[in-house]
């Protein structure tokens, strides 16, 4: 029956275009609007369309990012209960279709998700691995690509560093298979989130002369903190058995240093 009618369609509109003129293509366009009962998909990366379905994928990256500070907060051995409804969420992600000019923000939005992911489950084996921070790094700088393409994509203009989702897992004492952050200052460490780089200082105060440099995203080994936890003790990188003081509102601390005396 469908073939009855397109057909007679197809032959008019042959018809029409022998005699030529925009009317013409104007009557067949109308005519094949009828023939489809009048309904016209709307194209999804039309400038009309196009915050919806961004909202659609970011819906799944929005629960994610809940799943995710959630683990940031829970002890080491009680990440078995995080991890798989983050895998869940995973999962309708990449199950999730998208339109062409999206492609790129769901595979962002997969790569920080596996890593986050990946680096929780290698935590939950061994706290002091270097993956851990590697993979921390690496999670927030997705989670910004991430969200400078939504701002490309709707065309906004990003004024401020954008602040990743990332989790920080901390190490519970009564659980952890190695030995606490607190007896094993090697397993501490800081990391600068950026933008700016930081400066390490000689003493913990603001006068202290600087004595090197923590760039952005770059990560260090923490040995102990003041006692009113604003300074932290940390390795200069690349220089072995050399310590150097930074602010502790300029990084994001994993674990709880030991106090030490400057």
């Amino acid at each position: 029956m469908k073939n009855k009618i397109i057909l007679p369609i197809l032959v008019f509109a042959v018809l029409l275009a022998a005699c030529g003129g925009e009317k013409t293509a104007t009557a067949v366009a109308v005519a094949a609007a009828e023939s489809t009962g009048g309904n016209v998909t709307p194209d999804p990366c039309s400038e009309s369309a196009l915050a919806d379905e961004v909202g659609k994928v970011n819906d799944l990256m929005r629960e994610f990012d809940d799943y995710s500070r959630l683990a940031s907060s829970t002890p080491q051995g009680q990440l078995i209960q995080v991890i798989p409804p983050m895998q869940e969420v995973r999962r309708r992600a990449e199950s999730q279709k998208v339109p062409v000019c999206l492609v790129e923000l769901k595979k962002l939005q997969l790569a920080h998700m596996n890593t986050v992911i990946e680096t929780l489950m290698v935590f939950m084996s061994d706290p002091k691995a270097e993956d851990v921070n590697r993979g921390i790094t690496q999670s927030r700088g997705l989670h910004m690509s991430y969200d400078l393409e939504i701002a490309r994509l709707l065309g906004l203009t990003v004024v401020a560093p954008v602040t990743s989702a990332a989790p920080v897992p901390t190490v519970d004492p009564n659980t952890a298979t190695t030995p606490s952050a607190q007896n094993n200052p090697d397993s501490l460490s800081v990391l600068n989130p950026g933008p700016n780089d930081v400066t390490l200082l000689a003493e913990p105060n603001d006068s202290a002369g600087g004595v090197a440099t923590l760039t952005a995203g770059a990560v260090a080994t923490a040995f102990g903190r003041t006692a009113d936890g604003d300074w932290i003790q940390v390795e200069v990188p690349g220089q072995a058995g050399q310590k150097a003081w930074v602010s502790a509102s300029l990084v994001q601390v994993s674990g709880e240093p030991p106090i030490v005396t400057p």
